[in-house]
Parts: structure tokens; C-alpha cells; sequence
């Protein structure tokens, strides 16, 4: 019998926790936040004449968040 690289073991598989797999959701959002952070402040930096109006969108956004 040859070794093709896969394990497959249905005992040695463990169920991850739905309250695991929620945060990883979670940090996944929290991550694409970050680029769409580091996103706008590259472009902010290449071209400082749109840096007004990325301001004002995420100014806008915050205080929408804010309630």
C-alpha cells in the first residue's frame, strides 16, 4: 500500500466548537478591516489630494457606527 499524503482517521477528527469557528469568523472581519485600513492609508500617502475625502468617508462611516 502506498503513502498518498492524506490521513484520513474518523476517530482522530475532532468537531471544532461553533463558538470557535464564530471568532474565527470574527477575526477574519476585524482582519479585512485592517487592510481596508492600511488600503486607504497607502493610497492616502501616494496621492494627498484624495486624503480629504477618505477622511470624510470613514469620519462619516464612524459616526454612523456611533449611532
Amino acid at each position: 500500500m502506498e503513502f498518498d499524503g492524506k490521513i484520513e482517521n474518523s476517530e482522530t477528527t475532532l468537531p471544532v466548537p461553533e463558538a470557535k469557528r464564530k471568532r474565527q469568523k470574527g477575526v477574519t472581519t476585524v482582519e479585512y478591516a485592517v487592510m481596508l485600513v492600511l488600503i486607504a492609508i497607502a493610497v492616502m500617502i501616494a496621492n494627498p489630494n484624495i486624503s480629504s475625502s477618505v477622511v470624510g468617508v470613514f469620519s462619516d462611516i464612524s459616526s454612523r457606527l456611533a449611532g
